[in-house]
């Protein structure tokens, strides 16, 4: 169907802005969207770069918090994994190198980003499983980026 002005298909923007400047990021937000209105707040490969000394937990809840009920949380996160050393290896040499230091939190911590929110089926698991398409009958091969959906009551 045809965008109209009787029926806009949407706006999206996008922002350069640091997690940690919650306010800033609603202000602008609320340039584009409705916030009395269910929105997704997508954090995907974000908090990888917020330390648990800065309290990554606090600022996505502070984030989901400001949102109105029947929003969601989006959010994908790099893993550690005893499956996978050659993950650990690689962020460990990343971290010795480069710049913004990564974060890895096991499984069960990403999926501590949901509390308080009701975590959708089928909850935090790896990227390539989170909806495979199923075509060959064979499951997807784990990956270490872990992600998961929740939604706001």
């Amino acid at each position: 169907m045809p965008c109209s002005p009787a029926r806009p298909r949407g706006r999206t923007d996008y922002l350069d802005e640091d997690l940690r400047n919650i306010d800033a990021i609603l202000e602008h937000a609320a340039k584009t969207l409705d916030l009395s209105r269910p929105v997704a707040l997508m954090l995907l490969g974000v908090v990888i770069f917020i330390g648990d000394d800065e309290d990554p937990y606090g600022l996505v809840r502070q984030l989901a918090d400001r949102l109105p009920s029947g929003s969601h949380l989006v959010l994908s996160h790099t893993v550690t994994s005893p499956a996978m050393p050659d993950v650990d290896e690689a962020v460990r040499f990343w971290n010795e190198h480069g710049t913004p230091k990564l974060n890895q939190r096991r499984p069960e911590d990403v999926a501590r980003f949901s509390d308080g929110l009701e975590l959708l089926d089928p909850g935090v698991v790896s990227c390539s499983r989170r909806r495979p398409d199923g075509r060959d009958g064979a499951e997807p091969a784990e990956v270490a980026m872990f992600g998961g959906v929740a939604r706001k009551p």
